[in-house]
C-alpha cells in the first residue's frame, strides 16, 4: 500500500512538471516573435529615416548646384552693359550735322564740329584749336587716283619725308584707305584718303605727346 502511495506521488510530480514546462514554452514563444516583430519594425523605421535624411541631402545638393550655375546679378548686368556699347565713350557722343555738307559725325565731349569753307569742316579739340581733323567729303564723281596724290602733297608739304603707311590693319572705314603721316616740329599731320561708300579726304593735326588721334579716328568711324 505505502508502495503504491508513493508510485502515485511519484507520477503526480512527474505530471506538474511536465504541464509547468508546457505552459513555459507556450508563453516563450509569443515572446520571442514579439520580440522579432519589434526588431522589424526597428529596421524598418530606420530604414525610412535613413531613406528620407538621403532624400533630403541630395536635394540640398541640387538646390546647392542651381543656384551656384545661376550667375549673379551684378554678372548680368556686366554682361548686359557691355553688349549695349562697343565703347566706353559711345555715351559721351553726340551726333552733329555738318554745316556744310551732306553728312553727320557723332562728336565726343570736348570736341566741335565747325563749317572751315565750302566743302570743308573742322572737327576741333575745344581746349586747343592746333589739333582737328579737316573732313572733305568727295562727290562721286571724283577722281581717286587724283584724290590720292592731293593726300600725298598735302603730307610732303608739312615734311618732304612723309612716309606712307601701308599694310593696314585698319578697319572700318580705314580699310584700304591711302594715309600718309609727316612730323614737324611738335605736331604731326596724317592725311588719309577714305574710299568706299563715302569716300572723303581726311587731314588729322595732332601734337606728340598727347594722344588724340585715337579719338579724331574713333570719331571718324561714325561719319554717316
Amino acid at each position: 500500500m505505502k508502495y503504491m502511495n508513493k508510485l502515485f506521488i511519484v507520477s503526480a510530480s512527474v505530471a506538474l512538471l511536465l504541464s509547468a514546462c508546457g505552459t513555459n514554452d507556450d508563453s516563450a514563444q509569443p515572446k520571442s516573435n514579439d520580440q522579432a516583430e519589434n526588431v522589424q519594425q526597428d529596421t524598418a523605421s530606420k530604414s525610412d529615416q535613413t531613406s528620407g535624411t538621403a532624400k533630403e541631402e541630395s536635394k540640398k545638393d541640387a538646390d546647392s548646384s542651381e543656384v551656384s550655375a545661376k550667375p549673379s546679378e551684378s554678372q548680368s548686368s556686366t554682361s548686359e552693359t557691355a553688349k549695349d556699347g562697343e565703347s566706353p565713350s559711345s555715351s559721351k557722343t553726340k551726333l552733329t550735322k555738318s554745316p556744310e555738307q551732306d553728312y553727320a559725325i557723332q562728336v565726343m565731349d570736348g570736341y566741335k564740329l565747325t563749317g572751315e569753307e565750302p566743302g570743308k569742316d573742322a572737327l576741333v579739340l575745344t581746349s586747343d584749336d592746333s589739333q582737328f581733323m579737316r573732313i572733305e567729303m568727295l562727290s562721286s564723281e571724283a577722281s581717286l587716283d587724283d584724290a590720292a596724290q592731293s593726300v600725298k602733297q598735302t603730307a610732303t608739304a608739312v615734311n618732304k619725308n612723309a612716309a606712307e603707311k601701308k599694310n593696314l590693319e585698319e578697319n572700318g572705314i580705314f580699310k584700304d584707305s591711302v594715309w600718309y603721316e609727316a612730323t614737324s616740329g611738335d605736331h604731326t599731320v596724317n592725311a588719309v584718303l577714305v574710299k568706299g561708300k563715302k569716300p572723303m579726304k581726311l587731314t588729322i593735326f595732332t601734337k606728340n605727346d598727347e594722344e588724340n588721334l585715337d579719338k579724331f579716328m574713333q570719331m571718324a568711324q561714325t561719319i554717316q
